[in-house]
């Protein structure tokens, strides 16, 4: 009996041990299976925990299907994600779209979600998107019909369409960065918003040839300047100049230049800066805007925008050869200049209007909102300005910042 009892545990124990092995083995087949994608969720809680239509950089999502565990790397169109092995089980993986370069998107790897393990690989089409568009200036708000516009901002590929007042851009070319576009202004073009619209979503600029809204001078129809440089509507100085326009020019300056004579500075009469209903609103709220067309390599010297008082206690300078390294800087043709109000600020050691900006529309102002404003150019330092100075000037007004 005890042979029998032995042979008969014996038996039993080979046969769970081959139970076993043969689970193990299935198990082991499972595991060693390519990685399968069925759906992609958002990360976020209820109610955003659904299944997503779209994914961007920078979005953490989860991809959800089987035999997720043994994936090694993940590709969005074509560029590889960072990942947290400790939050990837068999069946979810979570991951972080990665940064995408869309204009550098592998050939045949658009849209798509690619997972690799050693046991094999899988691609996932699915829409992958840019961030919705940034659109933060252009080149010229007065582009005239039928020229080239450049639109400055972020995301600015993969655009659809852009559409202005009366009529849809055409000749759209963006850099590969997204930073900026180029588009033809449609010859039907009126005046209102420029709507731009890429895959990653839409937004809009304001505003395009608008004439009106918080227009101070624009020489025309909208005259405040009484006196100091010319008014003219020359085509020949400054090609693209709609209608009439002021002109700042001068020779070479001495150092501690303030002479605002000699065609040196636009005077305006007295103009509603902000409106006096608004007085309330953050200076950030605001930003002066005109036009400008450097004709001859200005290599010194500011324009200084300040108010009529003799003490010069808040203003604003302009001086784009600065921008980088100190150069001679021209441009080809009209562009549009936006400074922040909060620019208008103090003097102090380093010059005027290099110190603390103004507290309030109020103080920039007064109690109405208005005052005259005033152009100069002027050289504040030490140094001679050896360079000529040259510009026209047009559509001077204060908007809402975009």
């Amino acid at each position: 009996m005890k042979k029998i009892f032995k042979y008969q545990s014996g038996l039993f124990i080979m046969l769970c041990v081959f139970m076993i092995a043969i689970q193990s083995s299935c198990k082991k087949q499972d595991n060693e299976k390519p990685p399968v994608i069925e759906r992609i969720r958002a990360i976020a809680p209820a109610p955003n925990d659904s299944t997503l239509t779209k994914v961007g950089s920078g979005q953490n999502v989860v991809i959800q299907g089987a035999n997720l565990k043994s994936v090694s790397a993940v590709y969005f169109s074509g560029f590889p994600a960072t990942f947290n092995a400790a939050l990837v089980g068999d069946n979810n993986f979570v991951v972080t779209v990665p940064s995408i370069l869309f204009s550098n998107i592998p050939q045949g790897q658009e849209n798509t979600i690619r997972l690799v393990s050693k046991y094999g690989e899988t691609t996932f089409k699915f829409p992958v998107s840019p961030p919705p568009p940034i659109v933060t200036s252009v080149s010229n708000e007065y582009t005239l019909p039928g020229q080239t516009m450049t639109i400055y901002g972020q995301y600015l590929y993969l655009i659809t369409n852009i559409t202005f007042p009366g009529g849809e851009g055409t000749n759209i070319v963006s850099r590969p960065d997204g930073t900026s576009c180029t588009v033809t202004v449609p010859t039907t073009a009126t005046s209102g918003d420029i709507i731009l619209k890429t895959q990653g979503g839409t937004t809009k600029y304001s505003t395009y040839n608008d004439h009106v809204t918080g227009m101070l001078c624009n020489f025309d129809n909208v005259n405040t300047y009484v006196f100091g440089s010319s008014r003219t509507n020359d085509q020949a100085l400054y090609p693209g100049a709609q209608g009439f326009y002021g002109r700042m020019f001068t020779g070479p300056i001495s150092a501690f230049s303030y002479n605002q004579s000699d065609n040196r500075s636009i005077n305006l009469s007295a103009v509603q800066w902000v409106p006096q209903a608004n007085l309330q609103d953050p200076v950030s709220s605001y930003v002066l805007k005109f036009e400008i067309f450097v004709k001859e390599p200005w290599g010194g010297g500011t324009i200084m925008i300040r108010r009529d008082e003799s003490s010069w206690l808040y203003l604003a300078r302009y001086e784009p050869w600065k921008a980088t390294v100190p150069i001679p800087f021209s441009s080809s043709q009209w562009y549009t200049v936006t400074i922040p109000l909060t620019q208008f600020k103090t003097k102090t050691n380093n010059g005027e209007g290099t110190g603390n900006s103004v507290p309030t529309l109020a103080d920039l102002t007064n109690s109405t909102g208005r005052r005259p404003m005033v152009f100069m150019y002027i050289n504040d330092t030490a140094t001679p300005v050896a360079t000529r100075f040259d510009v026209g000037i047009d559509n001077i007004r204060i908007v809402k910042a975009n």
